[in-house]
């Protein structure tokens, strides 16, 4: 399953660069993130994998598209 997600924050528009992809491991930590959830779930856990399955895209205006697998 994928989930993406979209969404604006001003406060990470960036200057001089147009698109941002590449993140680096210890900066996850430091981007807010939705807290996501499905309604009416019976059941859920997260597929444990050696890296974690997941993109983030920063534009210059603050878009944010953010993928996980």
């Amino acid at each position: 399953m994928y989930l993406r997600q979209k969404w604006r924050d001003e406060r990470l528009a960036l200057r001089n660069v147009t698109e941002l992809r590449k993140i680096r491991a210890y900066v996850w930590n430091d981007i807010w993130l939705p807290d996501t959830f499905f309604r009416n779930e019976k059941s859920s856990r997260t597929h444990q994998v050696t890296v974690d399955n997941r993109l983030l895209t920063i534009r210059d205006d603050g878009d944010i598209w953010y993928v996980m697998k």
